[in-house]
């Protein structure tokens, strides 16, 4: 080695030398001290600037230190609860763009801007261009303020749902399912060109349930009765000053404007707000651990990628075995945001709850999706936590696979198979199920739809008469689940913690602190793991993106125990 190349070397292992220890010298800053004092001196207000995403949970890899990402809901949340306690801060003000998220995380975020209102510090909500969603959360603070320019489409809730089947028609590709229940909708984008009637009376029934809650939620904010709510907003959109007039806002203000009423001056941003409030290395307050299921239930490890994330079994079972075997750990809240999956991946880990029960306390919340799998993962806890517009239940089970045979015909290819084995080519992708082969479809759904009931009856505590009333695929929003047994209380994350706190025994005077498991990798080994993202994938539209999405969950040939990709009601 020269003497010129020795050197480069040696100037490469110092600088990275160096980098390791400026993050972390950043680290410790952000997190040391542990107390507000130390970071934020004299009085201020929180400021939540919110724009697309509120994720779950922390960032999937350490690659989330450098790259930009939104405050997840419990930052948020935290933050918000916090600030209502903390002297310090004298006021709140909440911008909104347009969020990409749905209802049961709005409700959990309103939920805590309410908490706040009763603190008596003044809270102002800022809208430029608004639609239900926006406004909803908006009306969770004391006042609102619209640009005057703006528009408030405060006009209803509607629920799209597309499909696939006329164009796979075209194509020539045959899309066959075989499923449990009812109402186990979910195939229909790819078998069907419009709703069934079950399909379409439970997207009503869905709808109504989520209209119900936004109109007895902006009635009671406003100050108004449900009827006026609901005759307002048969009128909507409205633009700024018709919103004023109708008593949807307080004032027509632009952001500076509103920043002179709030109180308090210094501006403070929730993420460091709340890290500054935590504990360090050295806290001994009584811990529980989160442990989240957020995403597509698959086998193997939880990922991110441009088609979303994926909640995986292993990496789920390593968390709740982790959060079992460590003796400072009180209780376990399994925090659920996943609209379902594999069926074996979703037994996995009902089967790693069970065990974490004999040592301690399991408590499941639901965020906005704890669906179908979702529901199976969080059946078997001690206690479910839900919010009245997360989306719950959907106990069936569906299977299928594409047939391409058409499409080879029209693109002159052809395909022949040797098999031995009567259902050899049972998951073949060129010859269609025969009838034989469909029955020994059914035969294996009805056997995981019956352990599925089963289980959801043990774990609720109910027959299995009971649960298969409220089964069937059935989708429910949590305040009907809750009605129909499906789940205990409503409420977010603090609910949860307040529920895991008693079952654990956990005085209620005593602050807890929350460890989320597994802990996140470390920045070299997702360094070596990491693989270049899909440019093209990303930029892909909502119903193709979709599309890959079912290609994925059909991988496993499994029973699949999932909600429909496109349910959202905006």
């Amino acid at each position: 080695m020269s003497r010129k190349t020795a050197w480069l070397v040696a100037a490469g292992v110092a600088a990275v030398a160096l980098g390791a220890a400026a993050v972390g010298a950043v680290a410790l800053l952000v997190r040391g001290g542990g107390r507000s004092g130390d970071v934020f001196a004299g009085a201020g207000y929180l400021s939540l600037e919110l724009e697309g995403e509120m994720p779950e949970g922390p960032a999937p890899s350490a690659f989330g230190f450098f790259e930009t990402r939104p405050p997840s809901i419990r930052a948020l949340v935290e933050a918000v609860d916090r600030a209502s306690r903390d002297r310090r801060v004298r006021g709140l003000l909440l911008r909104v763009g347009t969020l990409n998220v749905s209802w049961a995380r709005v409700q959990e975020l309103r939920d805590a801007l309410l908490r706040f209102r009763r603190s008596g510090k003044p809270s102002w909500a800022h809208l430029e261009d608004a639609s239900n969603l926006e406004y909803f959360l908006a009306t969770g603070c004391e006042k609102i303020a619209a640009s005057p320019t703006s528009m408030l489409d405060v006009s209803g809730l509607a629920a799209e749902v597309t499909f696939y089947r006329g164009t796979l028609d075209k194509l020539g590709v045959e899309a066959q399912f075989e499923g449990v229940g009812r109402y186990k909708n979910a195939p229909n984008q790819l078998t069907e060109k419009g709703f069934t009637e079950p399909h379409r009376e439970q997207m009503n029934a869905l709808v109504d349930s989520l209209f119900a809650q936004y109109a007895a939620g902006i009635a009671k904010s406003r100050g108004l009765d449900d009827d006026s709510v609901r005759a307002l907003v048969d009128r909507g959109p409205f633009r700024a000053p018709q919103a004023k007039q109708a008593g949807l806002v307080d004032e027509l203000l632009y952001r500076d404007e509103v920043e002179a009423r709030v109180p308090g001056g210094r501006r403070l941003a929730p993420a460091p707000y709340v890290r500054s409030g935590r504990g360090g290395a050295f806290d001994r307050r009584p811990k529980l651990a989160i442990v989240y299921v957020v995403g597509d239930l698959m086998s193997g490890e939880s990922q991110e990628s441009p088609l979303g994330r994926t909640a995986g079994a292993d990496t789920i079972i390593q968390g709740l075995r982790a959060a079992r075997d460590d003796g400072s750990v009180r209780a376990i809240i399994l925090r659920v945001d996943s609209p379902g999956g594999s069926g074996t991946a979703s037994d996995a880990i009902w089967r790693e709850v069970q065990l974490a029960r004999r040592a301690k306390p399991v408590v499941a919340s639901m965020g906005d999706y704890a669906a179908s799998g979702g529901f199976y993962v969080a059946m078997g806890a001690d206690a479910i936590v839900a919010e009245p517009g997360t989306i719950t239940g959907s106990i069936g089970v569906f299977s299928g696979k594409l047939s391409f045979r058409g499409l080879y015909a029209k693109l002159g290819i052809s395909q022949e198979t040797v098999s031995r084995g009567k259902n050899a080519a049972l998951f073949s992708s060129y010859e269609p199920w025969t009838e034989a082969e469909r029955a020994k479809i059914r035969e294996m759904n009805q056997a995981f739809y019956e352990t599925f009931v089963g289980k959801a009856a043990e774990g609720r505590r109910r027959t299995p008469a009971q649960i298969e009333a409220v089964a069937q695929g059935r989708v429910w929003t949590g305040r009907e689940a809750l009605d129909g047994g499906l789940v205990d209380a409503l409420g977010g994350l603090d609910a949860a913690v307040r529920v895991a706190r008693e079952r654990a025994r956990i005085p209620a005077g005593e602050d807890v602190q929350l460890v989320v498991l597994p802990e996140s990798k470390g920045f070299f080994e997702t360094l070596m793991e990491r693989q270049e993202e899909d440019v093209q994938v990303r930029a892909l539209g909502r119903e193709a993106r979709s599309l890959l999405r079912w290609a994925q969950a059909l991988a496993g040939r499994g029973p699949i125990a999932r909600l429909p990709f496109e349910l959202a009601v905006r």
